[in-house]
């Protein structure tokens, strides 16, 4: 950075104006060596600009040696414009997740008396089971029993069809509420839920909880094949399911970005 004649004050900002816009071009988070370098600043002047930044929550430090991203402070400032998307903000690691296992990845809410699939990506092959924006039933999917899991039992009502008979899919198909809180109490037990042929023959699908902070829950799941998701296979796609769902639980535009899916969607 060249020397300014601008005043201390002035200049202290321009300084971390340029850092923001530094961190905010670069593809990884910085270190403070790496940073200081490309503003031509001496790295203690840096670090107090970093460390009041960072206080103000427009950047995020982390690793045992620093490393230095976007905060969301920025995010919010971003939204406040409309600029942040859910979709922009998880493709990158869905689709990562999709490619690892060759399945489609969804995330979904619930909405009303449906789950609303908010993001799908699919795998290099074609594997095309929903669209992003799609709406499907709660009582026979992975992504809906995860979600319904989580609710007070007193809750669950509101979430389900009005019919008292539930449309059957496949002779697998849950159809009475008995049969769906026998399959709860098991989420709950092992920490996802499994959608075996309930809604598509011939499809295995698999879903854990994003442990996100907001006032709705989100659901990750993949679904694919059930030749290639056998039994032996569902404790390494469980496994797979929960890292990414930590990854993107901790992206740092989450949670401006739920705040969007919240206004949009009127999630609750």
């Amino acid at each position: 950075m060249r020397t300014s004649s601008k005043p201390y004050h002035s200049q202290g900002l321009a300084r971390a104006l340029a850092a923001l816009r530094a961190l905010g071009q670069a593809r990884d988070p910085m270190s403070l060596a790496d940073l200081a370098k490309e503003l031509e600043l001496p790295k203690p002047t840096l670090l107090r600009l970093l460390s009041v930044l960072e206080e103000e929550r427009f950047v995020t430090k982390s690793g045992a040696v620093p490393l230095y991203s976007i905060g969301p402070s920025v995010f919010e400032i971003a939204e406040s414009a409309g600029f942040v998307d859910f979709e922009d903000v998880v493709s990158v690691t869905l689709k990562a997740l999709a490619d690892d296992l060759g399945f489609t990845a969804n995330i979904g809410v619930l909405q009303g008396r449906s789950v609303l699939h908010l993001c799908v990506e699919e795998p290099a092959r074609a594997l095309r089971i929903a669209n992003g924006g799609f709406l499907d039933h709660t009582y026979c999917t992975g992504l809906g029993k995860m979600l319904l899991s989580q609710l007070d039992p007193a809750s669950i009502d509101q979430h389900l069809p009005l019919d008292e008979t539930w449309q059957s899919f496949t002779p697998r198909t849950i159809t009475s509420r008995e049969q769906l809180d026998r399959a709860l109490a098991s989420i709950r037990e092992h920490g996802y839920s499994v959608d075996d042929q309930e809604r598509n023959r011939g499809v295995r699908c698999l879903a854990v909880l994003i442990p996100v902070k907001a006032s709705f829950d989100l659901s990750l799941s993949v679904s694919g094949p059930l030749g290639e998701i056998s039994e032996a296979e569902v404790p390494r796609v469980v496994d797979a399911l929960h890292r990414t769902a930590q990854e993107i639980a901790q992206l740092p535009r989450l949670s401006v970005a739920l705040e969007s899916v919240r206004t949009r969607w009127g999630i609750e």
